[in-house]
């Protein structure tokens, strides 16, 4: 049975270099992307073509950067008359491009749908044009062209990502901020602009993590958050999840830290919130809330206590002794210490949704030394702040986590080489293999 399982691993993890060999080995076809570009009719499927052909080459891309600013440039009525025109068009796109440029239609006329192919194809011409240009043309398209391009299906590419980020009206970075498949680190960078509209479409978001919401909190002075979203989180008996909730409770805001108290959290959270609260707007809004029906329902008596004894001194008495008496957030090097000596399944959802700072190194760091539940790892490995070898370190306790060792739940690092070089293989080993392969770790962690 271990021989017949160790042949089945070892087969995967063949086919698996191999896999990873071929992929980097594949590429675009020598002069067939380019000849795409410029016979390839009509005008409308050249992206298509040219993904089929392996994607742009260097050649390719060079024609299409001269192309795109020769004809169009920062002219957004070029833009547009292109966008018009591609649907009808059945010349090949450089014929099209120098032809005498077609007025944009009003934005009052009414027209069917344009084909994906003719979103695609301008998507390719905006990837290979100047980024303040694309963000211009993408501001003046209509907007189903850049929710197709920008808020689902494939993800935009690199140009058009810093040309939207960089350059974009609210309209196109809330189009990207919608993408359900965005890198958190480009959500933070929507998030950075200083957009409120902006950064509330990031909230949103499903891949958005709880401490890039908690920065979005972090900067209500000076950033207000946007007035649908707070009706959002503060209506009564609202069904937002927990997610979007927690972040809330270090806000300082009472209207916003009622409805993340009453989600449920533990009493040291508690106590910060209040803490915030009373930072911020001073003692009487404490008072006010520990009063308040809806919410005194939700907190610990023994968290009543110690608030209500501190809200008798002095105010900044009372605030050092509630800071003394509280879970130190502020230090980086706590939620390492917590995580590194959990080893439940619950508390690090708890820890992690918690106002903890966040100090990538130290985490990484912690992880090294002591590995922390594939939970926690989940969470670290798509931080907007963790570089991409702590991205690597943080996924490999994942998938580590379906062939234990020793038949142990905990986070494992050890590298998939050394695992099945020392390591006694059992009916989970071929389950973790497959998950190996389909991450292509095979490359990457030797």
């Amino acid at each position: 049975m271990a021989n017949t399982q160790t042949g089945a691993v070892g087969r995967l993890l063949r086919e698996m270099v191999a896999a990873g060999r071929d992929t980097k080995d594949a590429g675009p076809r020598s002069g067939a992307a380019l000849r795409v570009v410029k016979q390839a009719r009509p005008a409308r499927s050249v992206a298509g073509k040219v993904a089929a052909a392996g994607g742009v080459d260097d050649e390719t891309a060079a024609l299409l950067v001269e192309l795109t600013a020769r004809h169009l440039g920062a002219d957004t009525g070029r833009w547009r008359g292109l966008h018009d025109a591609l649907a009808g068009y059945n010349g090949n796109l450089p014929e099209l491009l120098a032809a005498p440029p077609v007025p944009p239609m009003s934005d009052d006329t009414l027209r069917p749908p344009a084909p994906r192919s003719v979103h695609r194809t301008l998507g390719l011409l905006l990837e290979h044009a100047e980024p303040q240009h694309a963000a211009a043309a993408l501001a003046a398209l209509p907007e189903r062209v850049t929710t197709e391009l920008l808020a689902g299906g494939a993800l935009p590419g690199h140009a058009l990502l810093t040309a939207v980020v960089g350059h974009g009206d609210t309209r196109t970075r809330a189009a990207l901020a919608r993408h359900p498949r965005l890198d958190t680190r480009i959500l933070a960078r929507l998030a950075a602009v200083g957009d409120a509209q902006v950064a509330a479409t990031v909230y949103r978001n499903p891949r958005t993590t709880q401490s890039l919401r908690r920065t979005i909190v972090e900067r209500l002075d000076t950033v207000p958050l946007d007035d649908a979203l707070r009706t959002e989180l503060t209506a009564p008996g609202g069904q937002v999840p927990r997610t979007w909730l927690t972040p809330l409770l270090g806000s300082g805001d009472p209207r916003l830290v009622a409805p993340a108290l009453r989600c449920g959290v533990r009493q040291v959270a508690q106590q910060y919130a209040l803490l915030r609260i009373w930072e911020r707007t001073g003692p009487d809004v404490v008072h006010a809330l520990l009063d308040d029906p809806a919410v005194a329902p939700w907190l610990s008596r023994s968290v009543v206590d110690t608030v209500t004894a501190a809200l008798a001194y002095p105010d900044d008495d009372g605030l050092r002794r509630l800071r003394r008496q509280g879970e130190p957030y502020e230090d980086p090097a706590r939620l390492p210490a917590l995580l590194a000596t959990t080893r439940g399944t619950s508390t690090p959802r708890h820890l992690l949704s918690e106002p903890y700072a966040h100090d990538l190194d130290a985490l990484a760091a912690a992880h090294t030394a002591t590995p922390f539940m594939p939970r926690a790892c989940e969470e670290l490995a798509r931080h907007e702040a963790a570089s991409d070898a702590q991205r690597q370190a943080f996924r490999l306790s994942v998938l580590n986590e379906p062939w234990p060792a020793g038949g142990r739940r905990a986070g494992n690092t050890t590298a998939p080489t050394v695992r099945l070089a020392e390591e006694e293989l059992d009916e989970r080993a071929a389950v973790w293999a497959e998950g190996m392969a389909a991450a292509g770790s095979s490359t990457r962690w030797s």
